[in-house]
């Protein structure tokens, strides 16, 4: 099975997240390093601080929603992590929530043929054992050096080491005498609290292993880790669709992706009918049209569905059972085959080890409560129909989520088949919204994956399903009209339903005019209204999951998507904004297609910049002040990291230097001031240029600074790197110049803007925005801007540039400019607006309003750029107070 997109991005995250930890020493560390990679920081917006409760162990978390493959990532996280973490033991915990995942885990893991150890033995070389709990306490195949040469898994239920039966593993065990004895002489045995030193959990804890916790919500309590630190692991994989607040989440996967690479069901659409009786045959005909439209699909893919309807009915405490089977009875009253029934329920269970999605099995409809939750699941569920009494507060929250996956993740060539179905005869519809967004948020969904449809059946025609954040007002208006149909609720016992159907086997039309039951009407226009809804959401879809593909993390959570306003959208579908771009002659052999050049890039002016012969008079190490120095960090923008010496290092050099005379002290600087940069640095200028260059430099120390050098090493390596930044940018500056001058830059309109934006902190209240909503971390200056924009008339939208968010707008000179707001005029003038404090009256501020000015000219006359100070500005123009900015400009459009 081949990974998809964000499978690999997920992958690369947790890989890059493990050699964060090796080179960085602990997962804290290298929690808050992958995040600042994304420009994340711990304790901003709804990044959480890292948490450590399993005494230091690396322990993290990817957020995968429901139909997301999170088994198949962890099964091919096994061999990233025993690769990066260059373990000793390749030893693996596998720990599920409970026994039905337990059973379907071990049976997966241990079938040649399943993707799961397909995965598995092409990373290990099928030198690979899968052991459950009783193998584990037997020692079946465990000694010192198998395990050292196999991947060996146990797949173990959480609670195996937590319950009466879990304390076989902490009691003496024979069995395994030799793995422990063996520990023992390699110096990897481990002590547990209140285990044998030959127990199961002792050996457990003795391979040091790599730990994945299956839908690890459900293990926060105390004693679960308690459980972790007793495993001893070298790491630990925490897989979910809901994270709690102690998980360390590295790697979010969107509904947008999972949309877009066709694994899931969506929207979610829910219907309202009138009763009882009516959601039921509504429930079949939908599921009997759905099959009619599976059979063309098969012919056109050769992919076999079989639709299933999950009817819900409700608890009624020691009757259940009776309950269920006369709901079933109803139904082969209604012509519908017995072998087509089967009841899932806590108590009953007929479906037992039935393959759902075997072209023989004939299961059309589970009856069930709340049961199919634990571990079950299957793609061919479409219809989900709640048949509760019309008061009741039955919930539809466990069993969203099983109607999500999509079959054979592939989307089917009818959009119908592409979409997940709820009916309910729930007097409080709007209840049953809450519910259904709150099991699909569960699932790791959102509200915006699901639509309603209100329409009274009795009309004949649906009018078609709408979003649930617009819906408020509608329920209100047609909740007074569902009362007056009649507030009594049905029967529980089912006595009274009377489903009338048509002929099974009777075809439903494709054109709803040639039959005058309206009932196959409003099936008809269902199936219309969905595929129509189906394909807006999946092109949105791929178009959402473009804006959240960028990054090492992955982290934008589609709760905080917000796409661009209907009201403005027309006047930036054509927009395209001016950027600078690399001239590309078209010569003989060149792509005549591809002659407009690429996107202008600043460390292209690096080309010539030869960091050998700058000159280094003017750099001064003071070791008086060297405290002082700035410490640069690496960013997009390829600016500068300073590596710190360790403890041991930094011992090492004083021994080293307290018996050298100063030549030996020069040399010594010399070979390792280099290796105090970071290989960007290396990369970036050249590694001979950046070693002459730091040669010079030592060569001019003086005796106190030479003196100074092994307690400030990675300062004085700050303030070479400062330096050698300050000549780049300079070099840059001329250079951009030159170049534009002499035509081998140009601009060219290219920017357009995402279709959706992800705002951790977003803000709402202000008007005349672009999005939705816009980003609210603002300073008191930039939130004076947003509001005087959000109230000038001559102001048809704004935006708030975040930096470095993948998809945002910058002017691409010598510096990469992210301008604070972008506002557009009713006049058809795009306004580019920087804001700065009286503090920030400094180099960086004058490149960015030279860079401004410069591209403004370039782009043309309906481009202004404006750099707005709080009260007194720089003395360069296109620098303005913001009461001036307000005055002369804002006041008058």
């Amino acid at each position: 099975m081949e990974l998809k997109k964000y499978q690999r991005k997920v992958l690369n995250t947790i890989r890059e997240y493990a050699r964060l930890t090796v080179a960085l020493g602990t997962g804290a560390a290298a929690y808050d390093q992958l995040l600042a990679q994304d420009g994340l920081f711990s304790g901003h917006g709804d990044i959480r601080w890292y948490v450590d409760d399993v005494n230091g162990a690396p322990k993290v978390c990817v957020k995968v929603p429901t139909g997301g493959g999170k088994t198949y990532i962890a099964a091919n996280a096994l061999h990233v992590l025993t690769e990066e973490l260059d373990v000793k033991t390749r030893a693996v915990v596998w720990l599920v929530p409970r026994n039905e995942i337990l059973r379907q885990t071990l049976r997966q893991l241990r079938d040649p043929s399943h993707p799961l150890r397909m995965a598995i033995d092409r990373d290990f070389s099928h030198r690979v054992e899968v052991l459950d709990k009783e193998d584990g306490l037997a020692g079946r195949g465990l000694n010192g050096p198998a395990v050292e040469d196999q991947l060996t898994v146990f797949v173990l239920s959480y609670d195996s080491f937590k319950n009466k039966d879990g304390r076989r593993a902490y009691a003496e065990n024979s069995s395994l005498v030799a793995l422990t004895n063996y520990q023992k002489s390699q110096g990897d045995a481990v002590e547990v609290d209140g285990a044998d030193d030959t127990a199961l959990i002792t050996a457990l804890a003795g391979m040091h292993p790599i730990v994945v916790v299956d839908e690890s919500h459900h293990a926060k309590s105390n004693l679960s880790i308690e459980m972790l630190r007793n495993l001893n692991p070298c790491f630990i994989l925490e897989l979910t669709a809901t994270p709690s607040n102690k998980s360390n989440v590295i790697a979010r996967v969107s509904a947008q992706e999972l949309k877009a690479e066709e694994m899931v069901k969506l929207p979610v659409i829910v219907y309202r009918r009138d009763g009882k009786t009516e959601t039921i045959q509504d429930a079949i005909m939908l599921r009997r049209r759905l099959e009619q439209i599976a059979a063309i699909n098969e012919e056109k893919t050769g992919h076999h569905i079989r639709p299933i309807a999950l009817l819900q009915a409700e608890r009624k405490g020691a009757d259940n059972a009776a309950t269920f089977r006369k709901l079933k009875e109803k139904l082969v009253d209604a012509g519908i085959p017995e072998e087509h029934i089967a009841i899932r329920t806590g108590d009953v269970d007929e479906l037992g080890g039935t393959d759902l999605q075997a072209r023989g099995c004939p299961i059309r409809y589970v009856i069930t409560v709340e049961a199919l939750s634990e571990g079950w699941d299957c793609p061919f569920a479409y219809v989900l129909a709640t048949v509760a009494n019309k008061t009741s507060r039955t919930s539809v929250e466990q069993l969203v989520g099983r109607v999500l996956r999509q079959p054979y993740a592939q989307h089917a060539k009818s959009g119908a088949l592409n979409t997940s179905y709820v009916l309910t005869s729930s007097a409080d519809f709007n209840a049953t919204i809450d519910q259904v967004v709150a099991g699909l948020n569960g699932a790791g969904f959102s509200k915006r994956d699901v639509l309603a449809d209100t329409t009274d059946t009795a009309e004949g025609v649906a009018s078609g399903p709408v979003p649930v954040q617009g819906l408020i007002d509608e329920l209100m208006q047609h909740q007074g009209t569902e009362d007056e149909t009649g507030s009594e609720d049905e029967p529980d016992d089912f006595n009274d339903l009377a489903i009338s159907l048509p002929d099974e086997n009777a075809k439903l039309p494709e054109s709803s005019q040639e039959v005058p039951d309206t009932r196959h009407v409003s099936i008809d226009a269902m199936i219309r209204t969905s595929e129509a809804a189906e394909a807006e959401c999946a092109k949105s879809a791929k178009d959402d999951a473009e804006t959240l593909a960028g990054g090492t993390t992955g982290m934008g959570d589609d709760m905080n998507t917000f796409r661009i306003r209907d009201t403005v959208a027309d006047t930036v579908r054509n927009l395209r904004i001016p950027r600078y771009r690399l001239e590309r002659q078209a010569g003989l052999f060149s792509d005549l297609d591809d002659a407009e050049g690429e996107l202008f890039d600043r460390d292209s002016l690096l080309e010539h910049f030869m960091l050998a012969k700058i000159g280094t008079e003017d750099i001064r190490l003071d070791a008086m002040h060297v405290a002082d120095a700035k410490q640069i960090d690496i960013s997009s923008d390829s600016e500068l990291k300073v590596r710190n010496l360790s403890d041991v290092q930094r011992r090492g050099m004083k021994e080293l230097f307290a018996r050298d005379s100063n030549e030996g002290r020069r040399r010594s600087a010399k070979l390792d001031l280099p290796n105090l940069m970071s290989p960007q640095v290396q990369k970036l200028y050249g590694a001979h240029g950046l070693k002459s260059f730091i040669n010079r430099v030592v060569d001019q120390m003086s005796d106190d600074e030479l003196e100074g050098y092994v307690d400030n090493a990675s300062a004085y390596a700050a303030i070479i790197s400062h330096a050698i930044k300050d000549k780049a940018d300079a070099f840059r500056v001329r250079e951009f110049d030159v170049e534009r001058r002499r035509g081998d830059i140009t601009i060219t309109p290219d920017y357009a803007f995402p279709s959706s934006a992800y705002l951790p902190n977003p803000l709402t209240t202000l008007d005349r925005t672009l999005y939705e909503a816009e980003d609210g971390g603002m300073n008191e200056l930039e939130l004076q801007m947003a509001d005087a924009l959000a109230n000038c008339e001559g102001i048809i939208w704004w935006h708030r540039v975040v930096e470095r968010r993948k998809g945002e707008f910058y002017i691409n000179g010598f510096i990469n400019h992210y301008p604070d707001f972008l506002a557009m005029t009713r006049g058809g003038r795009l306004f580019v607006i920087e804001t700065k404090g009286e503090q920030l009256k400094n180099d960086d501020s004058r490149d960015k309003l030279r860079l401004g000015n410069q591209w403004a000219s370039d782009a043309g006359p309906n481009y202004q750029y404006f750099m707005v100070f709080g009260n007194s500005p720089m003395d360069i123009d296109g620098a303005y107070s913001f009461a001036t900015f307000k005055t002369d400009f804002l006041n008058h459009l």
